[in-house]
Parts: C-alpha cells; structure tokens; sequence
C-alpha cells in the first residue's frame, strides 16, 4: 500500500514538472527588472570608452595627413584625401602599415610636446623623497 502510494506521489509530481512551461532568463520579466542584460552590451565598458576617446582625440588627428594648401588646391586635396581613405580602409590590415602610423603618431607627438616641460617620472619622483632618494 505505501509503495503503491509513493510511486503514485512521485508520478504526479513528475508529470506536474513535466507539463509546466518554462520561462527562459532572457525572457523572465522578473530577472530583467532585476538585472536586465541589454545595458551593458549597449553602453560598453571603461575600458571600450577610453580606448575610442584616445583613438577619437589623439591617434587619428595625428595619424592622418594634414594638408595647408590654397583654397583652389583645396578642394583637390579633400578629395584626394576621401579617396585615399576608402581605398586605405578596403586595403588588408598590414603589420608594416599599423609601424608606419605608429611612427608618424611619435614623430607628431614628439612635435607637439617639444616646448612643453617634461611631466616628471615615478623614478625622479621617489629620489627626491627625503629618505629614499639619493
């Protein structure tokens, strides 16, 4: 009798596992008001945000040639320019291309820092402290 009634107990909770839908996370409305999974993807992290600022303010304006030409030569230029770029970006990635940038990105900042006082490094930092420096 309490086999029978067991065994019965067990094939009713099974079944009622069974036959109930289940709800996926992505789908579940109340884990996405707890933790909603779309707003990082979509903001990016510290890290995404910094390196495309860097490479926004600083690797392309140095990168990329100016040009200080007549206005007639101008337009010549900026066309020139928009062509070159389309066929630089179809062109494949080159480890030589990627050196050649670099250098040009040094060489611009080297200029643009020339007249400028030289941020002090950690090593001149701690030999002027009183009891670790020299």
């Amino acid at each position: 009798m309490r086999l029978s009634l067991s065994i019965i107990i067990a094939a009713s909770i099974l079944s009622g596992c069974a036959t109930n839908a289940t709800v996926p996370p992505s789908q579940n409305p109340s884990l996405q008001a707890v933790s909603p999974n779309t707003a990082a993807a979509s903001e990016g992290g510290a890290m995404q945000r910094s390196l495309d600022a860097w490479f926004k303010e600083e690797w392309t304006p140095l990168t990329t040639p100016k040009t200080t030409q007549a206005k007639d030569d101008a337009t010549k230029s900026v066309m020139v320019a928009s062509t070159a770029s389309k066929t630089e970006d179809e062109k494949p990635f080159t480890l030589q291309s990627f050196a050649d940038k670099w250098k040009v990105y040094h060489e611009n900042e080297a200029k643009i820092k020339e007249g400028k006082p030289k941020e002090a490094s950690h090593i001149d930092t701690l030999n002027a402290l009183p009891v670790i420096g020299k």
